[in-house]
């Protein structure tokens, strides 16, 4: 460990398997100060499949999680940490409006003298930030609590800056172990797209692709809708996910004669790559998440609707579709406006293929992400410093 670097306590509720790599180097940048605190997702969930199960190179404190309603409300066991681990300095939290223990443990870090980071969505995808529902009013009020904020995308930075003008806000664009899949992507790019389907199983036609949870908000039941409405026999449809939709899709498939190749979860990105990388579009009609990052790394590009309400729809993610260069925003979910922006995209392959990978590269880099995090705790720490010593805080 490095004194200089600050000790981190990064408190969540689960950490899903392409998460740690991100910790991981993030620990490195640290001087191996980063501590992560987390704890299970709700049992039988469709997060189970997503968890990492190895504390291989971190330092790992278990949280009990209480879960009320399903996965509604979330009450996090955190007294332990700071007995546990006396030396830390900064505290970094998973911003989420369903966690009651998020400003019990912000009050209890800074007596603790740590700076404490909000880092997350901070608005739901169905309203927009800080709107007058008397949720997103409270989880504005939350964030005004912490020393600093850390978001996924500029719109929504701008955003709190101008709704919390007195506190510091940073980007980390969440992102994937993007050195690993651009190494896969080299590796199956040597051997092409055509081998690559071959050695799946898939006919060497048109393949769509869908990335993410089976649950009814991901809109995958209109994947297969929209394929069986696209002109042509032997369209591929590849979908990489688990959770509890799978039997309802499985029988709309049969119904609609569509040939669908259901892979299950998984959570390696060296098992999932070869899938994808064989793949045209990944069409998700649903809310996108980190699918368009593991798309863009490995050349597919987008389709998905735009939002059509006063919310974003989309997670943070979505914003990276940068409709006409990387992908489509269709103008609707409906299957009509979907099939024809997934036949644009087919129609002009290479153009939207190259400006994917070239958006992974440049704008979606883990060294990036990172660079975000730490910007973020040096200010967090800087914060406490100040305060600790009796100047106060400065903006």
């Amino acid at each position: 460990m490095n004194d200089a670097d600050p000790h981190v306590l990064y408190v969540t509720r689960f950490v899903p398997a392409y998460r740690l790599p991100i910790l991981r180097r993030l620990n490195e940048r640290l001087g191996g100060n980063l501590t992560i605190c987390s704890g299970d997702p709700p049992k039988g969930s469709s997060f189970d499949g997503l968890v990492s199960t190895t504390d291989e190179g971190v330092d790992r404190i278990h949280l009990s999680n209480l879960w009320f309603k399903g996965e509604s409300l979330h009450w996090q066991s955190f007294r332990k940490l700071f007995r546990l681990r006396p030396t830390a300095n900064v505290v970094l939290m998973e911003e989420s409006p369903r966690s009651l223990s998020q400003r019990p443990l912000i009050r209890m870090a800074k007596r603790q003298g740590c700076g404490t980071i909000l880092w997350g969505h901070f608005s739901s995808n169905s309203r927009s930030l800080g709107s007058s529902d008397w949720r997103d009013k409270r989880r504005l009020e939350t964030a005004g609590k912490a020393d600093v904020l850390l978001s996924y995308t500029d719109d929504i930075a701008s955003q709190l800056r101008r709704k919390l003008p007195d506190l510091p806000v940073f980007v980390a664009r969440n992102t994937l172990d993007t050195e690993v899949l651009d190494e896969l992507y080299r590796e199956l790019n040597a051997r092409g797209k055509s081998s690559v389907r071959e050695e799946l199983g898939l006919a060497p036609s048109p393949t769509i692709l869908f990335l993410g949870r089976l649950i009814a908000e991901k809109g995958v039941m209109r994947v297969i809708e929209t394929v069986s409405a696209l002109p042509g026999d032997a369209i591929n449809v590849v979908v990489i996910g688990d959770g509890p939709e799978r039997n309802v899709l499985t029988e709309k498939a049969r119904e609609l004669g569509v040939s669908v190749h259901f892979t299950g979860a998984l959570g390696d990105v060296r098992t999932s790559a070869p899938w994808i990388f064989a793949s045209d579009v990944l069409l998700n009609p649903g809310y996108l998440g980190l699918s368009v990052n593991h798309a863009f790394s490995l050349g597919v590009p987008v389709v998905a609707p735009m939002a059509s309400g006063p919310g974003r729809m989309h997670s943070p993610e979505g914003a990276y579709v940068v409709s006409g260069e990387n992908g489509l925003l269709a103008q609707s979910d409906s299957v009509e406006d979907l099939g024809k922006a997934v036949q644009s995209v087919l129609a002009d392959q290479d153009k939207f293929s190259v400006a994917a990978l070239r958006t992974a590269r440049e704008t979606l880099s883990m060294d990036t992400m990172i660079d975000g995090l730490i910007n973020a705790i040096n200010v967090a720490n800087q914060i406490r410093l100040r305060e600790s010593s009796g100047t106060g805080r400065t903006t």
